[in-house]
């Protein structure tokens, strides 16, 4: 039985053009460290703070998520077809009452996080977990949110009762060195 017996849900949203193993990978690492009981990866119809075309359809990137994830068990695909991250999480937190509701984004996102449609309600109704991705560690220190939460930041992950408001997470892992553009990258040189 776990000391803390509130259910754990991580919030695992993006565009998932295409999703790849870097994104298993992650998902799994987020589970793991955060003892998670369920992971909801949610695909994005589209990034509102991006005017950019998608390699493959909405429809596509929904069947490609089940098919890379049909293996573990703890991940739920799902489309909440929300336009924000807030009413996204908001959703969740709804759907799971008295749970644990993490949201986790790439250090590639902070850069752009204080941008977000209400992102203070994101870290009001969950606890926001950043995970290093290579090359990007600049974009940490750099970051607004960075410069204005890092006194919230949670240095180690061996009490996991966080509560949702300012507190967040940085989980420093060297992950896998892939990204959806790469792998578009090497799809239009071969054509």
């Amino acid at each position: 039985m776990k000391k803390n017996n509130k259910f754990k849900v991580g919030v695992f949203s993006g565009s998932f053009d295409p999703p790849h193993k870097g994104h298993t990978y992650i998902a799994k690492l987020f589970i793991n460290k955060l003892k998670l009981d369920k992971l909801i990866w949610n695909v994005s119809i589209r990034n509102p703070l991006f005017k950019k075309n998608y390699f493959h359809s909405y429809k596509e990137r929904v069947t490609l998520s089940k098919k890379i994830c049909k293996n573990y068990k703890k991940i739920q695909i799902n489309d909440y077809d929300k336009k924000y991250s807030y009413k996204l999480v908001e959703s969740v937190k709804n759907n799971y009452k008295n749970s644990e509701i993490y949201f986790l984004i790439g250090l590639d996102n902070l850069k752009y996080f204080h941008k977000w449609k209400k992102f203070a309600k994101i870290i009001e109704y969950s606890t926001l977990v950043v995970i290093n991705r290579p090359g990007y560690y600049k974009e940490l220190v750099n970051s607004v949110f960075f410069k204005n939460y890092n006194k919230f930041l949670k240095k180690k992950l061996n009490d996991l009762r966080i509560l949702p408001g300012k507190t967040w997470i940085f989980i420093n892992d060297k992950g896998k060195k892939i990204s959806s553009s790469s792998i578009k990258n090497r799809i239009y040189k071969n054509k």
